[in-house]
Parts: C-alpha cells; sequence; structure tokens
C-alpha cells in the first residue's frame, strides 16, 4: 500500500521542514464539503470525476492544496486566521444527507505553485483520522444543524464546535487504512480503463511526498489567476495547449510545466 507517513491511531509522524512552516492552532477550523467517489466501498475523493479528477483530500500525503486549486480562501483563512481543523463532509448517496469522514489537523503550511498573490498555500495535517461515517444529522444539538445545514463548500466553525466534533471522531476507530486502500483500488480502476489514474491531469500515478517539491512555490512572479472557467477550457501560456477541465490544474497536462494555465476565451 502507498503510504507516506508512519500511521498508528490516525496520527501522522512525519514531521516536516523547509519550505513548511509550522501553524499555530487558534482552536477554530472549517467543514469542507468534497465529491466522494460512487464506485468507492469508503467515502474517498472522486477520483473519476470526469473532467475534473479530484485529488484532495488528499489522504495519502495528508495534505490539501498541495497538488489541488479547491478552496482557495478557505486555505488563505485557515493559515491566517490559524483555524487548524478541517472536518470532511460528503454525499454518499442521493437524498440521504452529508456524513462526516474524518478530519486533519493542519500541522504545516507552504506557499503552492500559484503563490500567495492566488491565495495558493499547501497545507499538511500533523494528524489526520478517518472513520465510518457518520450522517450530519445524527449528531446532538446544536451540531446536527450546523454541520447539516445545507452550505455550498466550506464553513467556518468555532473552537468549541472543534471540540466537539473532534471529541466525537476520535471515539470511533481509525479507518484510515481502509481509505488509502481503496483510493489505491480506485486509481487501479481508472488506469485499467483510460490507462491512466487520473486522465483529466494526463496522470499515470497516485500521488506521494516524491511529487511534493515540483508543487512548492518557485522564485517566479505571479499574476493573479481566476480558479474557474466559465467555458472550463484552460490555455498553457508554454505550450498553447487548451485542456478541458473543471478546476484549475497545477500542472499543464502536456508540457508538464507548472502554474501555467489560465482561462481560455471562446474563438481564442
Amino acid at each position: 500500500m502507498r503510504q507516506d507517513w508512519d500511521h498508528e491511531g490516525g496520527a501522522a509522524a512525519r514531521r516536516l521542514g523547509e519550505p513548511w512552516r509550522e501553524l499555530p492552532d487558534a482552536g477554530r477550523g472549517y467543514l469542507s464539503v468534497y465529491f466522494s467517489e460512487p464506485l468507492a466501498r469508503w467515502p474517498v475523493r472522486e477520483i473519476t470525476r470526469p473532467a475534473d479528477n479530484k485529488s484532495d483530500p488528499n489522504i495519502e500525503t495528508g495534505t490539501y492544496g498541495l497538488f489541488s486549486t479547491c478552496e482557495p480562501s478557505m486555505r488563505n483563512r485557515i493559515v491566517l486566521d490559524g483555524a487548524a481543523t478541517i472536518f470532511f463532509l460528503t454525499t454518499r448517496k442521493p437524498h440521504q444527507g452529508r456524513v462526516i469522514s474524518g478530519y486533519y489537523h493542519v500541522g504545516w503550511y507552504t506557499e503552492g505553485t500559484q503563490g500567495a498573490v492566488n491565495r495558493d498555500y499547501a497545507l499538511a495535517a500533523d494528524k489526520l483520522h478517518f472513520i465510518d461515517p457518520i450522517l450530519a444529522s445524527d449528531l446532538a444539538e446544536p451540531l446536527a444543524a450546523i454541520c447539516s445545514t445545507q452550505f455550498r463548500t466550506m464553513k467556518p466553525i468555532d473552537a468549541e464546535t472543534v471540540a466537539t466534533l473532534r471529541r466525537i471522531c476520535d471515539e470511533h476507530p481509525d479507518r484510515t487504512a481502509e481509505y488509502l486502500g481503496e483510493v489505491e483500488r480506485v486509481e487501479a480502476f481508472a488506469r485499467a480503463r483510460s490507462g491512466y489514474a487520473y486522465p483529466s491531469w494526463g496522470r499515470e500515478a497516485g500521488f506521494s511526498w516524491a511529487d511534493a517539491p515540483e508543487y512548492y512555490q518557485t522564485d517566479a512572479e505571479f499574476s493573479r489567476v481566476p480558479n474557474s472557467s466559465r467555458n472550463r477550457k484552460w490555455r498553457c501560456r508554454e505550450c498553447g495547449y487548451v485542456i478541458k477541465s473543471g478546476a484549475l490544474l497545477k500542472k499543464c497536462p502536456l508540457c508538464k510545466q507548472m502554474a501555467t494555465l489560465a482561462p481560455a476565451e471562446e474563438g481564442a
């Protein structure tokens, strides 16, 4: 099983040096909604999402926003506010409601390939704990209302809510190993069908810490880049290739250069 940190009871033992910086914990946190994989037995991210293969939550490295451009505003506020705990929610079945699948306690951060000007901070957990999913509406009040009231992709929560949710999650057996195994199984399925684990990325393999250095900030000067494209098309300024993707990618799938994609206008 691909795994780059020592795991016991949900704790990530890997300690990070430069360019990572420690994140002070002010007690607050976020609820973060993600798309889950319909082919999976455990609610891992939607690896096979058409034209928008998901890399976060990246449980195999315990990171968020290192490989993807997801939720830059949340990542920015986590760094600025010390809101160090992210609880992950997803919907597994239509009309069932959201479930809580686990959490990260973020211990480190660094600037990503798009730089701070684009609020691109990569986050790394010093602890992660994934569990048998808990239906948010089954939680005691006021947690049920906080977690099950509809919000789009993320929601800040106060220190009391963070502490209570962590206690509830920590009372459940850690299933992170099962989640990791499911990530590998779905990647293998995608690769058998298309030749790529992540077709919209042009990526044959999964993710590991060996991939991390090329996703760190470079010395290049960055301009502001929109995180979405109305026509889902992106042009690489290095090779001119136009790709179709539901989200901005950090690496061009063709020339493999970093931070080169920007929205492609119709007819351009």
